[in-house]
C-alpha cells in the first residue's frame, strides 16, 4: 500500500478502511511539552508563536497523525478576558478560582464578546501558527468550550449542578446566554484554517451527571451550536452519553469513554465498545496517562498488541494507537516517557496489519 499522510492515515480509520499503518493520535500533551522543551507555562500560555513552536516540534519529533493541538483551559475562551479568576502556582497550568455569575444579577453582566481578546486570542494565533504549517498534512484539532462549560466557568461548577436542579430557569437563561458564546468561540476557532475542530463539554464524564439528564437539560444547547456552525464540522466528540431513552447505547459509551481515555487498560471494555465510535476519531487502543506514567516500556508494547491483535485480526478494525494524557511534571519524567513514545512509534511501524 502507498505511503499515507498522517491526515490520509486518519480519515481512511474513522472511515473504517485500512491505512497504510495506525495512526499515532494524541489527546492531551501540554505539561510534557514545556518540560521537554523547556518553555515555562506562561510563555507557552502568552506567546503564541513559542506555543506553536512547541506544538510542531512535537508533533514532527514524535510521528503524531493526530493531535489536539495548544491545550489549556485558560485559552479556550473562558479566561480572565470573560471575567474568570485565574490561579497560577509555580510553573503549572492555572485552574480557576473565583467566578463573575455569584447571583442571578450578575448574569446580565456578562456578553457575548465582540472580538478575540486575551488568552483566546492567544490561542487563535497559535492555532493559526500550527494549521499553516502542518493542517494540510496532518490531522489537527482544537477545543472550543461548549455551553455547560461555559457555565460550569462561569458560575463554578458546584452552583451550576446545584441550578439544574433547584433554578432550573436561571440554568436555561445561563444556557442560552453561553450558547452564543460558544458559537463565537467556534466561529474564531474556524477562522483560524483549521479543520477539526472540537466542541468539547470538558467538564462531563458518564460520572458526573446521568445521561437522561444530560439529554434533556445540555444536549439541546449543544446541538443549537452545532447547528448554527455544522454539526459534521463540530463534532461533540465526548459526551459519551448514548441515546436518550436507550440504557444499552449509555452503557456502551461509558465502555466508550474508558476505552477512549485508556482507564484501566481492560481488553474486556475494549471488546464492549468495539462497534462504537466517538465522533471524529478511529476507535482508540488507548495508553492512559497513568499508564505512560507507571508502566515500563514492555508492559506498554505488550498491552497495544494484544489490544491490536484483537482488533485488526479479529473484529477487521483500524484502531489508533491513542496516547491520551501525555503528562510530566519534571524534566526528567518528561525524558523517560519521551523514550516510551519513541519505543511506540517503532511498535507502530513494525506491527503487521
Amino acid at each position: 500500500m502507498a505511503k499515507m499522510t498522517p491526515r490520509e492515515r486518519v480519515s481512511r480509520c474513522v472511515r473504517g478502511l485500512k491505512p497504510d499503518k495506525l495512526p499515532i493520535v494524541v489527546i492531551n500533551s501540554n505539561t510534557f511539552m514545556c518540560q521537554y522543551y523547556g518553555l515555562s507555562v506562561e510563555d507557552y500560555l502568552t506567546k503564541p508563536e513559542l506555543c506553536a513552536d512547541v506544538n510542531l516540534d512535537f508533533i514532527e519529533e514524535f510521528k503524531v497523525d493526530c493531535d489536539i493541538v495548544a491545550t489549556g483551559y485558560i485559552l479556550y475562551g473562558a479566561g480572565p478576558e470573560l471575567g474568570v479568576k485565574w490561579e497560577f502556582a509555580e510553573n503549572n497550568f492555572p485552574g480557576f478560582v473565583d467566578v463573575p455569575i455569584k447571583s442571578e444579577a450578575d448574569l446580565e453582566k456578562v456578553e457575548v464578546p465582540s472580538e478575540p481578546s486575551g488568552y483566546f486570542r492567544n490561542y487563535l494565533e497559535g492555532i493559526r501558527m500550527i494549521t499553516q504549517s502542518l493542517g494540510d498534512t496532518h490531522h489537527l484539532k482544537a477545543s472550543f468550550l461548549g455551553p455547560f462549560s461555559l457555565v460550569c466557568f462561569l458560575r463554578g461548577i458546584e452552583d451550576t449542578l446545584v441550578d439544574m436542579v433547584m433554578n432550573p430557569d436561571f440554568f436555561r437563561r445561563c444556557m442560552r446566554l453561553c450558547t452564543e458564546i460558544s458559537v463565537f468561540l467556534a466561529k474564531n476557532l474556524l477562522s483560524t484554517g483549521l479543520r477539526y475542530p472540537i466542541l468539547n463539554e470538558i467538564f462531563l464524564s458518564p460520572g458526573m451527571m446521568n445521561p437522561e439528564t444530560y439529554h434533556s437539560l445540555v444536549s439541546p444547547y449543544d446541538v443549537e451550536v452545532q447547528r448554527r456552525i455544522g454539526p459534521e464540522i463540530a463534532p461533540n466528540s465526548f459526551s459519551f452519553m448514548g441515546l436518550p431513552n436507550d440504557k444499552e447505547s449509555q452503557k456502551t459509551d461509558e465502555s466508550l469513554f474508558r476505552a477512549f481515555f485508556g482507564v484501566g487498560e481492560s481488553i474486556e471494555t475494549i471488546k464492549k465498545a468495539a462497534l462504537y465510535r466517538a465522533p471524529g476519531f478511529p476507535f482508540p487502543a488507548a495508553i492512559s496517562g497513568r499508564a505512560l506514567d507507571t508502566w515500563d516500556t514492555d508492559r506498554i508494547l505488550a498491552f497495544l498488541k494484544e489490544a491490536l491483535d484483537y482488533l485488526t485480526k479479529q473484529e477487521r478494525i483500524y484502531p489508533s494507537i491513542s496516547l491520551s494524557s501525555v503528562q510530566a511534571d519534571t524534566v526528567d519524567k518528561a525524558h523517560e516517557i519521551a523514550d516510551k513514545i519513541r519505543a511506540v512509534h517503532a511498535f507502530r511501524e513494525a506491527y503487521d496489519l
